[in-house]
């Protein structure tokens, strides 16, 4: 499902299996529970936004008689950066046909939570549909969502028509937009707009490492529990795979740890192709940070907002170490994602 899931481990294997089957095809919502808070899946919920980007505020009768895309996402969240060139596609596309496309954003870290941080990354990532800013969850809630990226999609008769969770299957999305909006066969489909990157799915990476004590753990959590407060660190020589160690003298809290001196560092191993990672710094003062993949000569990746970094993008997917090394303090280092 990529990141950002608030289910226990119990539920964790739950959404395993329902997962084989999300990821490769749409679905019928009554299916799998998704829907509304209530428990009503056949009619979207009203839009409680905190605030709009790129509309006026959306009432019901506003999308009455459209074809609705509800599409959430959070801007630091990789799998969804990934699906908005498709997405932007169908809205481009379609919309002259009668499709509404509403990006419900929905943050995860606090930071994404500051609506010039949103609309830097609107601009950013091109996109030009309605976004909806869900700072408390309160749209979330309502469609008793689960995951990022889903998208809920209603037809013209206000009703729920699939949902579907996760990245990938986007031909098929596509054919059932054309089909609730009446578009002919024969008509142009969409183009993906924007850069597209990664692998449609995530199986077999290494899984969305967190850096914070609320989620994270260093790779010698067993013996040495990731608390709040500031600590000097070295690194556990048999750092398992997937997991990251510190080193140097960090500040831990609970969405991220905060470097306290130059040469502040993260090692972690890892399996994939492509890594990233959620950083921001403490003062909004640019910082750079050195990153190396085994003995590679090390590469510069300088913070300036709050977001998404890439450090790492190989052709091929294969296992090694990274070490991210803050120049300053102030470096805030929130989760890894991965990609293929």
């Amino acid at each position: 499902m990529g990141r950002r899931s608030y289910l226990l481990l119990a539920a964790v294997l739950v959404a395993l299996a329902i997962g084989a089957v999300v990821f490769a095809t749409r679905t019928d919502p009554s299916s799998l529970g998704g829907g509304t808070a209530n428990g009503d899946a056949s009619r979207a919920p009203t839009l409680e936004a905190k605030g709009w980007i790129n509309t006026k505020p959306l009432t019901p009768a506003a999308l009455k008689g459209k074809v609705v895309v509800y599409d959430f996402w959070t801007y630091s969240c990789v799998n969804c950066v990934r699906t908005i060139p498709y997405v932007r596609g169908w809205y481009d596309r379609y919309k002259k046909d009668g499709l509404v496309v509403v990006g419900v954003h929905s943050p995860e870290f606090d930071f994404e939570k500051v609506h010039a941080n949103v609309r830097r990354a609107v601009r950013d990532l091109g996109v030009d549909y309605p976004v909806a800013l869900d700072d408390d969850m309160d749209i979330w809630t309502a469609f008793a969502n689960q995951y990022w990226p889903a998208d809920y999609i209603y037809g013209r008769n206000g009703r729920q028509a699939s949902v579907h969770f996760g990245e990938g299957d986007y031909a098929h999305t596509e054919d059932e937009l054309r089909s609730l909006l009446g578009v002919a066969e024969s008509s142009p489909r969409s183009t993906p707009h924007g850069q597209e990157g990664g692998s449609a799915t995530t199986a077999g990476l290494t899984d969305e490492t967190y850096n914070g004590s609320e989620r994270g753990q260093v790779g010698y959590a067993s013996t040495q529990p990731l608390v709040d407060g500031a600590n000097t660190f070295t690194v556990d020589p048999k750092l398992p795979l997937g997991n990251h160690g510190l080193s140097g003298r960090w500040q831990v809290s609970g969405q991220y740890v905060e470097s306290l001196a130059p040469d502040a560092a993260i090692v972690l191993g890892y399996h994939a192709g492509q890594v990233n990672l959620v950083m921001s710094t403490a003062g909004g003062k640019p910082i750079d940070v050195h990153v190396q993949v085994d003995d590679r000569p090390a590469t510069t990746v300088r913070v300036t907002d709050p977001d998404l970094y890439s450090l790492v993008d190989d052709a091929r997917t294969a296992t090694h170490t990274v070490r991210v090394t803050a120049t300053a303090p102030g470096l805030r280092a929130f989760a890894f994602t991965f990609g293929g």
